[in-house]
C-alpha cells in the first residue's frame, strides 16, 4: 500500500498566505491613518518588492480609498509627501525601515508566517 505524503505548499502558495496575514493584521487598525475615516486599504511604505520589511508588521499603513490612491495626494499618487508625512507620524517605524529595508531577506517563509501568526494572535 503506497502512503501519501504531504507535499510542502509552493513558495507562490507560501507568499499568498503571508500577504493575507499581513493584510489582515494591517486591517485590524479599522481607521484610515492619514485622515481618520473608515480604512480598508493596507498599504506598504516601503514598496512590496522589497521582501526584507514586505510583510514586516511596522512597514504596514491602513488607509482608506482616498488616501491610498484615488485622491492627487494619496500615497500612491505622492509617494514622497506621503514619506514625510509617515516620518512625522511615525517618526520610529520611519527610522527602523529605513535600516531593515537594506538588509537582504533569507527567503524563508516558513520564519515569515511564524512571525505573522504571532503578531495575529496577540491582536485576536
Amino acid at each position: 500500500m503506497k502512503v501519501k505524503t504531504k507535499r510542502k505548499p509552493s513558495r507562490k502558495t507560501l507568499k499568498n498566505k503571508c500577504d493575507d496575514i499581513w493584510r489582515k493584521i494591517i486591517r485590524s487598525k479599522t481607521d484610515c491613518e492619514m485622515c481618520g475615516k473608515v480604512g480598508n486599504n493596507p498599504h506598504h511604505v516601503i514598496g512590496r518588492d522589497n521582501h526584507a520589511v514586505r510583510w514586516d508588521i511596522r512597514n504596514g499603513c491602513l488607509l482608506c480609498s482616498g488616501c491610498h490612491t484615488m485622491n492627487n495626494d494619496s500615497a500612491h499618487k505622492d509617494p514622497q509627501d506621503f514619506m514625510i508625512w509617515f516620518g512625522n507620524r511615525r517618526p520610529d517605524d520611519y527610522e527602523y525601515l529605513l535600516k531593515q529595508k537594506n538588509i537582504i531577506w533569507d527567503k524563508d517563509y516558513d520564519k515569515v508566517l511564524e512571525y505573522l501568526n504571532r503578531v495575529k494572535n496577540l491582536i485576536y
